[in-house]
């Protein structure tokens, strides 16, 4: 995520109402709950039973190469996908000669394998919450992945069925996680992806919580409950930019190479190599989780007003789009709002931006005091609590409403 700098920020205090702990039963196993009351488990798999559930999952079959140049053959042997002490075990071995036929019945040969699974065809969401809590395998030329694909992708393909990536991490770059989205606009042939990386050095060591916030409005990445990269709909309907308004499936797997987790080759000594996943659980929104508005407003009065417009943008409400989130003249004033639909109990930095410009961060933007700003880059601030909010028409670049 490219660094903004000179922006601005209002502290706005709004207090945060967190929810009461429950206990849900899923599976045998007793899952302690925060916020229970703004979440429902709907889907859950703690990998209690001796074997991986075939009611839930896919364990596929594929040559080497199919995908991204991924070294390995995906195969659905329990030496590759197998429960151990109550964890899903996904092991990537390097076995020089294996020979193997794929789920079209071609044969193959290769020196690695590994396991892939998925929830096609037997479960697909649109819109939850989705935590999975897992241990990434270390090692030069792993690429554990945690991710989504859109339930269509057999009809109108990749990348216009749209992906949603949870987790990613390649091992030469250990402890950077990684989130991203790709869809026929924003992708990586393009190089217009989105993407937002947190670091946590102990990914390989322990266990971590990796999860996702998903609503008609927004998409929210969180690690151990940390937010690090938010991506807003800013669409206007325009499915090439925006396909996750669509039932999406889960994916779980280890690819060995390929063309990002081998850009640095492959370390032989380190196998067998596994990633760990404790559990895998997919929550719906109740009515007294569902989304606040929050409307911004800045007043214009001093300033000359770019013919483009202005913008929300910069900080972490609009950390992947440069543009930002477009605003609008109240009528016969010179103040401007843009009204938008954020998480509960959340926070976002952000600028106002005096301006269009869709492919550069560097201009337009508002600069305030030290005296009310926030972080490295002089971000304005929001603690969003939980009831809809509307902030006051701050002076552009100013600390407090015009004169």
């Amino acid at each position: 995520m490219v660094a903004l700098k000179n922006i601005v920020h209002v502290s706005i205090l709004i207090f945060l109402i967190f929810g009461c702990e429950e206990n849900i039963e899923a599976e045998d196993k007793t899952i302690e709950q925060n916020t229970a009351e703004n979440w429902n488990l709907i889907w859950a798999d703690e990998f209690e039973q001796g074997d991986v559930g075939s009611q839930k999952w896919n364990k596929l079959r594929w040559r080497p190469g199919w995908v991204n140049n991924e070294q390995q053959a995906y195969t659905d042997r329990d030496t590759n996908i197998f429960i151990r002490d109550g964890k899903l075990i996904v092991r990537a071995l390097i076995e020089p000669g294996y020979v193997d036929n794929d789920y079209t019945g071609s044969e193959y040969n290769t020196d690695f394998t590994s396991g892939r699974l998925n929830t096609a065809g037997k479960h697909s969401w649109k819109y939850g919450k989705f935590e999975i809590k897992a241990k990434l395998p270390k090692g030069r030329g792993s690429w554990p992945a945690i991710w989504m694909l859109g339930s269509n992708i057999g009809t109108i393909g990749w990348p216009d069925c749209g992906e949603i990536d949870i987790m990613e991490h390649v091992g030469y770059d250990e402890g950077n996680i990684h989130g991203s989205i790709h869809t026929a606009d924003y992708n990586h042939m393009k190089g217009t992806q989105k993407s937002g990386g947190i670091e946590i050095q102990t990914v390989t060591d322990s266990f971590h919580i990796y999860t996702l916030e998903w609503d008609s409005t927004y998409l929210r990445f969180l690690v151990d409950n940390n937010p690090y990269f938010f991506i807003y709909n800013d669409s206007n309907g325009d499915q090439n930019k925006w396909p996750f308004n669509l039932n999406h499936y889960l994916i779980l797997n280890l690819a060995i190479g390929g063309d990002w987790g081998g850009a640095q080759g492959i370390d032989q000594t380190q196998f067998p190599m596994e990633m760990e996943v404790d559990y895998v659980r997919v929550y719906e929104k109740t009515e007294s989780g569902k989304s606040i508005k929050v409307k911004f407003q800045v007043n214009m009065k001093n300033e000359m007003v770019s013919g483009t417009g202005l913008w929300v943008s910069g900080g972490s409400l609009s950390s992947s789009n440069p543009a930002g989130m477009q605003m609008f003249l109240i009528p016969e004033t010179t103040i401007w709002e843009t009204e938008l639909m954020l998480p509960k109990s959340s926070s976002f930095t952000f600028k106002f931006r005096n301006g269009y410009f869709p492919d550069s961060w560097s201009s337009g933007w508002e600069q305030v005091s030290n005296e009310c700003s926030f972080g490295e880059y002089n971000n304005r601030n929001i603690n969003i609590g939980e009831q809809d909010t509307v902030l006051a028409p701050l002076c552009f670049g100013e600390c407090v409403t015009c004169e």
